[in-house]
């Protein structure tokens, strides 16, 4: 994940959880739910559900007796024990009861399987269109809307959000072949459904309190013949001790739709570009990151930007420090190659400096495979 491609990041702050967790739908009361749990090595219990209505993740955490039965408490805190929902293992599925907090009754509870889990965790298997099944059947009772149509570029981008979540994204609506457009808008409905996962995912850990904070913004930053780039800035709170942040960069190579690296642009290893990675997309030197990349990067942007490189107030932020630079956070302007930047926590605020620009003069003499393409 970029940090997320962290279009989601999923917030720092998600359960891990050991066991497999199968996918159940069914209902509570009458009303049509999905769940998932794991069952840990100790006994214990963490899950999540939804009413397909709301969309919004309840939690859940427990026990399973010995004779397998699972007896759950709703957004429990640390400290909160208590029985909300008590199911029992009953031929291919389960049946039992839920007592919320407030309920005047006992209701029935019913599940059957919805999707088998080959992974460890909760949310982990993930299908070609990137969704976990329980995400997917979420995301199944949504819909879009649009909100907007601007030109950038001389491209007429066709914005669309999802009301619950509010994540906007948007479309190539002209200046590319349709075959091509349909293509591009295909890979970016793909990272706005991620989005708008991550963004409920993101709320699940808040265990209801209403506390998360989860909005995205997609800026648009270089529309060619050839490439398409943009940021995808990311603030979020999703339980913890503090809020966090991210930009995530996409850029996408218009003639194939898929997501460039920055080797794609920019190479200072030895032979071929194309040749930088394996089969399986891992840099074949391992090195080549953190032994010339990023020292590159830290000599280049102290003779391009000495002043800057001293941080605003003096040498708070040392972007001297090779290891600051991030190769996994990049994206295009009309001028250059915008490189980030990444700090500790207590030093986010040197993040991803405005400045932090290579020209393309500069890049034109360390090309990587489509830097030919490119302005």
């Amino acid at each position: 994940m970029r940090v997320w491609k962290a279009v989601g990041l999923l917030a720092g702050g998600m359960l891990a959880l050991q066991a497999h967790a199968d996918v159940w739908q069914g209902e509570v009361g009458g009303a049509p739910v999905v769940m998932e749990w794991s069952v840990n090595d100790d006994g214990t219990v963490d899950g999540r559900y939804f009413y397909r209505k709301y969309h919004s993740d309840i939690a859940l955490t427990g026990t399973r007796d010995k004779q397998g039965a699972l007896r759950l408490g709703e957004n429990l805190g640390y400290d909160e024990s208590r029985v909300d929902l008590v199911l029992r293992p009953e031929g291919n599925g389960w049946v039992g009861e839920w007592r919320g907090p407030k309920a005047k009754r006992a209701q029935p509870v019913k599940l059957s399987l919805l999707a088998k889990s080959k992974r460890s965790g909760y949310g982990a298997e993930e299908g070609a269109d990137g969704l976990s099944a329980y995400n997917r059947a979420r995301v199944a009772g949504l819909r879009l809307k649009p909100a907007g149509v601007k030109v950038f570029q001389g491209y007429r981008l066709a914005w669309w959000i999802e009301p619950e979540s509010r994540i906007r994204w948007f479309r190539v609506a002209s200046g590319y072949p349709e075959a091509t457009m349909a293509r591009l808008n295909k890979v970016l409905e793909y990272w706005q459904w991620r989005a708008v996962a991550a963004s409920f995912d993101c709320d699940a850990n808040d265990r209801g309190r209403g506390m998360t904070e989860y909005t995205q913004e997609v800026i648009p930053r270089l529309l060619t013949p050839r490439v398409v780039s943009m940021s995808v800035e990311t603030n979020y709170y999703c339980g913890g001790a503090h809020p966090d942040f991210n930009d995530s960069p996409l850029n996408l190579d218009v003639a194939s739709g898929r997501d460039m690296r920055l080797e794609d642009v920019l190479w200072l290893g030895r032979g071929k570009p194309q040749d930088a990675r394996d089969a399986k997309g891992k840099l074949r030197d391992a090195n080549y990151e953190s032994k010339v990349l990023q020292p590159w990067l830290a000599q280049t942007f102290g003779k391009l930007y000495p002043n800057q490189m001293e941080g605003e107030d003096g040498n708070e932020c040392d972007y001297s420090n090779a290891e600051v630079w991030n190769p996994s956070s990049w994206y295009l302007m009309p001028e250059g190659v915008q490189i980030g930047a990444y700090f500790p926590r207590v030093e986010r605020a040197c993040d991803n400096p405005g400045w932090s620009l290579l020209p393309w003069a500069l890049v034109r003499k360390h090309p990587g495979t489509l830097t030919s393409r490119l302005p």
